[in-house]
């Protein structure tokens, strides 16, 4: 039987025809003249005065002003530009032509103006605005964690990488790869060096325990740090040594509180100390300077040359004096080849600053270090005071990063491989929900106008409840699936107990 004849024509005016009524109504010929409006038009999300990375998505955006039609031509002062039309004010770019175009203009700017037609014909036009793009790429990849803002909801979690040279987000785990229903927490997850292939996370499981699962090229396993007998309780925040061999955590007994005014969230972390997992040996070792039983240790981080351990430190103060617990920033030398520790020093004093220092991170090439500041506590996704500031290494100076905080939450921050980007959690839409952005960070240290993580569709994030925290920049992407992820942590096969030691 032969197959029914194909009617061309039918074809062309089922699929072709609409197409091009489609785009005969927005190329409909533009006014040639238009009233300037002394203004910038209004975007969203705002990108005027930022510095972009040469590798990033399209910055698609929305158009904030009332009109029939919309005009947006975005040029490049190296050459090349594009042109959308749209009538419903999305301006979403075309991948290949945003490609080139700042393939064409790396380290120099582009120009956006924005013409707005209203119903009756009459047409304006809008200061134009400058969005620079810098000589380095951002790392492609970010990998964070994405979850409801209130804790009581958690049933689905996951830590997931996005793709920043396009829109794909994939899961790296989620809880419903080894657990059904709320038996599972994907905790906090570290890289070594911007690189996946020295990765660990922690899962908190009724029906698998608390094991960290630690990822070397390749390999997923878990480890059951509390099986050392340093502490009970599981890992929680983790660092890797830039040499990929050791990994050192915090063991936290937190408590979850809520307040009737403001930020109704709060952590109580009741005790803490610090240890450093051996990935090699399969041991815990351990020192009295980073597991003081009259102070809290947390937040470890390494320096760019791994011969210290950063991390947070405030004496022990009971509940009832909440609003008194700051943090100092500590630093200790540590020799892994020798197996010796040095003594603890104060990098930044809270008594004399009177404010609380949490999550250290230095640079790549040691010569800054990023941390945020807030009125009280270890937890800053938390207090709407968090702001990130600067200590040079070189001078001593502290100073903010004024240019990139806001008057909410700003926290959870890391630095690029190349350590020209910083990408960090912010709440400043609103105070409820953060969202990750990236900051330019130059040669002379200065940071400049942060950008939300761009989404294909420049409405996105006005209907997303969900919330990101723990960004990390990666060159490549995770090398293990959820899958076996997954597996790796129902396997009955667990790792033998570290043996624990005391220096």
């Amino acid at each position: 039987m032969k197959p029914p004849l194909v009617n061309p024509g039918r074809i062309f005016r089922a699929l072709v025809l609409p197409l091009l009524f489609a785009l005969a109504a927005c190329q409909t010929p533009w006014p040639q003249s238009a009233k300037p409006v002394a203004r910038r038009p209004a975007l969203y999300p705002d990108y005027d005065g930022t510095v972009i990375p040469p590798n990033l998505a399209p910055l698609n955006f929305k158009i904030r002003e009332s009109g029939a039609r919309f005009l947006a031509r975005i040029e490049g002062q190296r050459g090349g530009s594009i042109e959308v039309f749209s009538r419903d004010g999305r301006i979403l770019w075309p991948a290949d032509a945003w490609k080139q175009l700042l393939a064409q203009n790396r380290g120099a700017d582009l120009h956006l103006t924005v013409q707005v037609q209203d119903k009756d014909g009459a047409c304006r036009s809008f200061d134009p605005v400058r969005i620079g793009v810098a000589e380095e790429d951002l790392d492609r990849y970010v990998v964070y964690r994405l979850i409801p803002p209130v804790d009581h909801f958690w049933v689905s979690m996951g830590i997931y990488q996005r793709d920043l040279e396009g829109f794909t987000e994939q899961p790296v785990i989620e809880n419903q790869n080894f657990s059904i229903g709320w038996d599972g927490c994907v905790n906090c997850h570290s890289f070594s060096r911007n690189r996946p292939d020295r990765m660990s996370l922690q899962i908190r499981s009724a029906s698998f325990g608390r094991p960290m699962v630690v990822i070397k090229d390749g390999v997923p396993r878990t480890v059951d740090t509390a099986a050392s007998g340093f502490s009970k309780a599981p890992a929680a925040y983790q660092a890797w040594r830039p040499d990929g061999r050791w990994i050192a955590f915090s063991v936290n007994k937190v408590m979850p509180l809520s307040h009737t005014i403001g930020e109704h969230r709060d952590v109580w972390d009741e005790d803490s100390d610090l240890a450093v997992y051996d990935t090699v040996a399969n041991r815990v070792v351990a020192t009295r300077d980073i597991a003081d039983p009259d102070r809290r240790e947390t937040w470890p981080s390494w320096s760019a040359d791994g011969r210290s351990l950063y991390f947070s430190s405030a004496p022990q103060l009971p509940i009832t004096q909440l609003h008194e617990v700051r943090y100092d920033l500590m630093r200790i030398s540590y020799d892994a080849d020798a197996g010796t520790w040095g003594k603890r020093e104060i990098v930044f004093s809270a008594a004399r600053h009177g404010m609380s220092a949490a999550q250290p991170k230095e640079s790549p090439d040691g010569r800054w270090l990023l941390f945020s500041l807030s009125h009280h506590g270890n937890f800053p996704i938390y207090q709407w005071s968090s702001d990130l500031y600067v200590i040079d290494t070189a001078s001593g100076e502290l100073r903010p990063l004024t240019a990139v905080n806001s008057k909410w939450s700003d926290s959870w921050h890391c630095w690029s491989s190349n350590g020209r980007w910083i990408a960090f959690a912010s709440k400043r839409e609103g105070g409820v929900l953060a969202r990750i952005y990236f900051s330019y960070f130059d040669r002379s240290g200065q940071a400049h106008k942060p950008f939300v993580m761009p989404q294909r569709d420049p409405s996105f994030y006005e209907s997303c409840t969900l919330t990101y925290n723990l960004p990390e920049l990666i060159t490549e992407p995770a090398p293990v699936s959820p899958s076996r992820l997954g597996r790796a942590i129902t396997s009955k096969a667990a790792s033998p107990a570290p043996s624990l030691v005391w220096k």
